[in-house]
């Protein structure tokens, strides 16, 4: 027979209604008594009724989804996926921005759980170290990681193969012949941040080839930080002759400063990305990028957290995914390796080249 809130409150010494408020969240109750019930939940492996509870309710079962970014198109294809597939499902999904804000994801944990959500997928935004006590925002709601683990090895998570992902791109550029590679990273308190540094980084030693430190620049994971980090790339006494921009809204950013420096890519400058998005190809040039499996990734998360909330016990799950290369013109050989009339002087923008030009053309004429 299944466990009941009695059950709980007789093994924790507490009563029914200190278990229903340490359950849903919806007031105060002190730590001890909080471990105490929780205690009494895991051993008597309790969880609630949902199916009861939604037919009393007359209400859809719901589900919390928790992102950093709706405006991401990572994040919006994430959003898709998952409301998709929990229709088909008989769920209905509440959704939550956090703003890339740690307590603004708590805030959301804690009201998911009040409002009695039987799970949460939940893309984290902020470091590990921020989530030592998660539990006391989600007390026994089920939760699933994407993206980023909140607490590896405590949390099902699903997440993409980052340093494949950053070996991919790196190698796809040096394949060209690039030696001169830069990247332009996310923070690195995150998991993608740091991975993908890495990827980037085993690559480069893989191929014999130093890592200058004026080539590694911060974004922010944010377009206006990758449009300042490209910028100083672009004005280096010898710049790159390409660059790896490891997320899609930097790499919107980092396209832009290419442009108003009146460089031209790829003949000028090359450009790899890690993340896909549904305009990358009608840019110009048609932007090369590693694909994350979005939708496969978001609908595993989902029915990872239906096994929990249906009961499924055993250690925490990590799923990898793998990534794909998307080659398209964004990426070519090195200005040095293309045919003179191709290039464009090194540290010189385009249009100082074209004036240069206007300016001999005057001369031989006089």
């Amino acid at each position: 027979m299944a466990a009941t809130m009695k059950d709980v409150a007789r093994l924790s010494g507490v009563s029914l209604a200190t278990v229903s408020a340490v359950l849903s969240g919806s007031s105060y109750v002190s730590p001890d008594l909080t471990q105490r019930v929780q205690r009494a939940v895991q051993t008597l492996g309790y969880a609630p009724n949902s199916v009861a509870r939604s037919l009393k309710k007359g209400a859809t079962e719901l589900i919390g989804l928790v992102v950093p970014d709706v405006t991401n198109p990572f994040f919006t294809a994430i959003v898709h996926a998952v409301q998709k597939r929990a229709r088909t499902l008989g769920y209905s999904v509440v959704l939550c921005d956090s703003e890339r804000d740690v307590e603004q994801e708590r805030s959301y944990l804690k009201m998911l759980r009040a409002h009695l959500a039987v799970g949460t997928i939940f893309c984290p935004s902020g470091p590990e170290e921020a989530y030592k006590r998660l539990e006391d925002d989600i007390g026994i709601m089920p939760v699933v990681c994407v993206d980023h683990a909140a607490r590896p090895g405590d949390y099902d998570c699903v997440v993409l193969d980052n340093i494949a992902a950053a070996r991919l791109a790196t190698q796809h550029v040096l394949g060209l012949g690039h030696r001169r590679v830069a990247i332009v990273v996310g923070p690195q308190h995150l998991m993608p941040g740091r991975d993908r540094l890495v990827g980037f980084e085993q690559t480069l030693h893989g191929a014999g080839l130093d890592i200058a430190p004026e080539l590694v620049r911060q974004g922010a994971f944010g377009e206006a930080g990758a449009f300042d980090a490209v910028q100083a790339l672009l004005t280096l006494p010898e710049r790159p002759s390409a660059i790896f921009v490891t997320n899609n809204q930097m790499l919107i950013g980092a396209m832009r400063a290419i442009a108003e420096s009146a460089l031209s890519c790829p003949r000028d400058i090359s450009v790899v990305a890690i993340d896909d998005f549904p305009w990358a190809a009608a840019f110009s040039p048609a932007l090369t990028t590693v694909c994350q499996p979005v939708d496969a990734m978001a609908e595993a998360a989902l029915d990872m957290l239906i096994e929990r909330v249906q009961g499924k016990r055993g250690p925490p799950r990590h799923r990898v995914f793998a990534p794909e290369l998307a080659v398209r013109r964004s990426c070519g050989a090195p200005p040095e390796r293309m045919p003179a009339r191709a290039r464009t002087p090194r540290g010189k923008s385009a249009r100082e080249a074209k004036q240069a030009n206007e300016s001999k053309i005057v001369l031989s004429n006089t």
